[in-house]
């Protein structure tokens, strides 16, 4: 009788393992594709970002979903639009300040050119004012572009932080 026992408490023992197991793998792979697959998927789009230079990178919608790895990629996808944002601003602006030396400069040597060859005084004063006027220029450009640079830079170090329009 114990020896049946045995076998019977064995057998038991056995189908009980075996069932933990097969419980364990199954929420293993429901674990896999619930919570790992998409933190694989929102670390490979994060390195994408980081890596592109010339494509805009996706950050995966997991949106829907209401548990952090919702709010995760919400605030990993707003983080990229703002950073696609500020690139974009940053090179219009180098655009902009690009064109306006090209301009500036362009005005600078023709008017010092066309200096020795202008015979009447009045003439050469008024070149002169010119060209005095466009260093000038060139020189409030130069200060703009360092004021807005540090600027943004400052504001890229501050925390953002609500502000009451009423008050304003």
């Amino acid at each position: 009788y114990a020896c049946a026992m045995g076998v019977v408490f064995g057998a038991v023992l056995l189908a009980v393992s075996l069932f933990a197991a097969a419980v364990t793998i199954v929420l293993s792979v429901i674990l896999a594709n619930t919570i790992a697959g998409p933190m694989q998927r929102l670390s490979a789009a994060a390195e994408r970002v980081r890596h592109s230079v010339k494509a805009r990178a996706e950050i995966p919608d997991f949106t829907d979903r209401t548990d952090e790895i919702g709010h995760l990629s919400g605030a990993l996808r707003d983080m990229t639009t703002a950073l696609y944002r500020r690139i974009d601003a940053i090179e219009s602006f180098a655009a902009d300040v690009a064109h306006e030396l090209k301009n500036l400069l362009s005005t600078v040597p023709g008017a010092t050119e066309t200096l020795p060859l202008v015979k009447s005084d009045e003439s050469k004063e008024r070149l002169m004012e010119i060209i005095q006027h466009d260093v000038r220029r060139l020189d409030r450009l130069i200060s703009d572009i360092s004021d807005a640079s540090r600027l943004d830079a400052e504001l890229a170090r501050e925390d953002a932080r609500p502000v009451d329009t009423a008050d304003l």
